[in-house]
């Protein structure tokens, strides 16, 4: 179930199929855009991981603070793990391929790695858009690895 709909969010006016939560302070939704862009640290920094441990701490320090809080910071670390899952799933299937093709299919490398980073730029990008208007978001491709909390 959606966190929006536990809590009884009303909907967005300029989209009607989103939900608002008018609860959440100028504070919270700072904190949750940061949520969503430092994801995007790895590609800044060089170092991998680190935007997804990046998260993964700001969202533990906030996830008790309130339900928007919560919920943002978990829809944004299900997208940093589905982006290393279909990093390391695809770098073993550009590998067999490789390998079937006597090296050919490694030219996929760096398709496929340009292909994940414009994933990673628009999505974190539109997550921190819909968190500035206080809306909840869900970002495309995601796998919930961690699921939305059921309603108490």
């Amino acid at each position: 179930m959606h966190a929006a709909q536990t809590y009884a969010m009303p909907q967005s006016r300029t989209h009607p199929d989103r939900f608002v939560d008018d609860r959440a302070t100028a504070d919270e939704r700072t904190y949750t855009i940061f949520q969503h862009l430092v994801g995007m640290a790895n590609m800044v920094s060089g170092v991998p991981l680190i935007g997804l441990i990046a998260t993964l701490i700001m969202w533990q320090v906030k996830k008790s603070q309130s339900p928007y809080l919560d919920d943002h910071g978990r829809e944004a670390m299900n997208f940093q793990i589905s982006l290393l899952i279909y990093t390391i799933a695809g770098s073993i299937v550009i590998a067999i391929l490789g390998v079937i093709t006597l090296g050919v299919g490694l030219l996929l490398f760096p398709l496929g790695g340009v292909f994940l980073i414009v994933i990673q730029l628009i999505g974190c990008i539109r997550g921190a858009m819909a968190a500035n208007r206080g809306e909840y978001y869900r970002y495309p491709m995601t796998i919930r690895v961690l699921p939305d909390k059921p309603s108490a």
